[in-house]
């Protein structure tokens, strides 16, 4: 039997590297992909109203520092979005869709397991793409707004970096002057009504997603099941 000559072996490794090759940039790509899909599950879950269960995409060391109650987790994600609404003139909407740009491509044992990832948010109704891009003109990407660090081989969220971005002010406004107890205020032993008027016709976006909102809080409190459709709408 003719040994297989030396082109035939060389032509076998070549396609052996190739073929090795194709598989790690394959996986790479799709653990990269991977940060893009975590960050918008985020996003996805903000949008139907789910404040605590949003905080499944943030890392132990994010939920167990400056957010170890389940109100300052609520707290933070409801504000962190009010404020990317307002920057994006998208108080009104509701629905958005998000653009990512992350700041360099994870490589494994070649680079660091934490990415910096730049976000956009856009409207996401068609039939008002002229409003949309008039109320959207100018404005950029939030740079390096959310951290993410690769946790028991997965990527998580491991800080939102607000205070160094151009957010910074419209977050740092809102969460000192908003009063977020305006409808319900948290007790030790459950919540306490306010004395708030509640007019389904001249309350702004902004007070029905309060609203909605200060209604989640006292669904997770008597533990209710939420339902992506409940809350007060945005829009008619």
């Amino acid at each position: 039997m003719k040994k297989p000559s030396i082109n035939l072996m060389v032509v076998f490794i070549i396609f052996g590297i190739f073929a090795a090759g194709s598989i790690a940039y394959i996986s790479v790509l799709g653990e990269n992909q991977q940060i893009n899909r975590i960050i918008v599950a985020y996003f996805d879950t903000l949008k139907d109203g789910m404040y605590l269960e949003a905080c499944e995409s943030f890392s132990s060391n994010f939920q167990n520092g400056q957010l170890s109650s389940n109100e300052r987790r609520m707290n933070f994600n409801f504000l962190l979005e009010l404020s990317l609404l307002t920057h994006y003139n998208l108080i009104e909407s509701s629905d958005y869709k998000v653009e990512l740009k992350r700041s360099n491509v994870w490589v494994p044992y070649m680079s660091s397991d934490v990415v910096h990832v730049s976000v956009l948010l856009k409207r996401k109704d068609a039939r008002r793409l002229f409003y949309a891009r008039s109320n959207e003109q100018g404005k950029d990407p939030i740079d390096n707004l959310i951290v993410v660090v690769r946790e028991k081989r997965t990527w998580k969220i491991k800080e939102l970096a607000v205070a160094d971005s151009s957010l910074a002010g419209i977050y740092n406004d809102l969460r000192q002057n908003f009063d977020l107890n305006k409808y319900v205020q948290m007790t030790s032993d459950g919540f306490r009504f306010n004395s708030a008027e509640i007019n389904f016709k001249t309350s702004s976006p902004t007070d029905k997603r309060l609203l909605n909102f200060s209604l989640y809080k006292i669904q997770k409190l008597l533990n209710v099941p939420r339902k992506k459709t409940q809350g007060f709408p945005l829009s008619h």
